[in-house]
């Protein structure tokens, strides 16, 4: 005998909030209100709203006795015909099948393997059953009925017919006295600049004529100097032989300094390059044996273990980087470091 359980699940669902299926998982049903779209322009009815947890497997008694009691077999028959939907509900959800529910839904398993239910439109309300939404649309009339008292008695008023002369001419006055505003503004303005300008030129004016004027007396007595000089007495000339060899001694001084400096360049700065530091004193004799058959002056301190470098006097910063070159090659080492310079 075919039992066709969706039916039955369908009918309950209608009389009960909540419906499990044994073995299988709950259906859960949510009252909602009427809902009011104004968009659409439509009123749906209340309803119940269904939601589908498949952590609700314990037998609640419902879909077993209605199964029984509908077809007349026991409870055991009703119980083995519901494992039978369930597992072939369950081997089409292993295969990624959709299962339908007619007029409950559909089911199927998403990616993590959980059971998802997507309800149809049926409203399982059994009050608001088979009522279709309600269209509706707004009453445009209605605010004009509500707007014209408020008009009317202020058209009834005896003072707003009457319009004072006064009142009308002005606003016609008003753009006329702006715009002669505006005009004299900018005429003003256009003055102001004209005044500045020709000002800032004449005192331009005058600047050049001062500065030529004084340009011209500064030049004057340059030329005369020659004609009106008198002749200097003997002991302005003795003043200036005294200033001279002054001069003269002091330029020599000069020279003896600058030669002096230049014959300490020549010996030229010092400059410590250190190579490595070492922490056994045999590698450290090594090194400095290394350096001395290479023609270097020895660096040698004990601190930290032994650090051993070259000094070297030079004139150049470039001689620098030679000498780091040099030691680079002879002993291997890339990481040396200018300790004095």
């Amino acid at each position: 005998m075919q039992i066709d359980i969706p039916a039955h699940i369908e009918k309950l669902l209608f009389l009960h909030d909540a419906l499990i299926i044994p073995g299988f998982g709950g259906f859960t049903a949510t009252r909602t209100p009427a809902t009011t779209d104004y968009a659409g322009g439509s009123v749906a009815p209340p309803a119940k709203t269904l939601t589908f947890s498949e952590n609700l497997t314990v037998d609640d008694g419902i879909l077993v006795g209605d199964v029984a009691q509908t077809h007349s077999i026991s409870l055991d028959d009703a119980r083995k015909a519901i494992a039978e939907f369930v597992e072939k509900i369950q081997v089409l959800l292993n295969q990624r099948e959709i299962v339908t529910l007619p007029g409950v839904g559909r089911l199927y398993r998403n990616y993590v393997q959980k059971i998802q239910f997507l309800p149809d439109s049926t409203n399982f309300n059994a009050g608001s059953y088979g009522l279709p939404p309600l269209q509706f649309s707004p009453i445009a009339r209605s605010r004009e009925v509500v707007e014209k008292p408020e008009t009317e008695p202020a058209a009834t008023t005896p003072a707003t017919p009457y319009i004072p002369p006064a009142e009308t001419l002005e606003p016609v006055g008003r753009p006329r006295r702006s715009r002669m505003g505006l005009a004299l503004g900018i005429i003003f303005l256009f003055a102001s600049l004209s005044i500045g300008i020709w000002y800032w030129q004449q005192r331009k004016k005058q600047a050049l004529i001062a500065e030529r004027d004084q340009t011209e007396q500064n030049d004057t007595p340059v030329t005369k100097k020659p004609a009106t000089e008198p002749a200097r007495p003997k002991q302005e000339a003795s003043e200036t032989k005294t200033q001279e060899q002054s001069a003269t001694e002091s330029a020599e001084e000069k020279m003896a300094a600058a030669r002096e400096q230049v014959a300490k360049n020549a010996e030229g700065r010092e400059c410590i390059l250190v190579i490595a530091t070492l922490r056994e004193r045999q590698n450290a004799d090594r090194l400095v044996q290394l350096l001395r058959n290479d023609g270097h002056e020895v660096y040698f301190l004990e601190k930290n273990g032994y650090q051993v470098g070259v000094r070297f006097k030079y004139n150049k910063v470039s001689e620098i980087q030679e000498t780091i070159n040099i030691l680079t090659k002879l002993t291997g080492e890339e990481q040396i470091w200018i300790k004095k310079k």
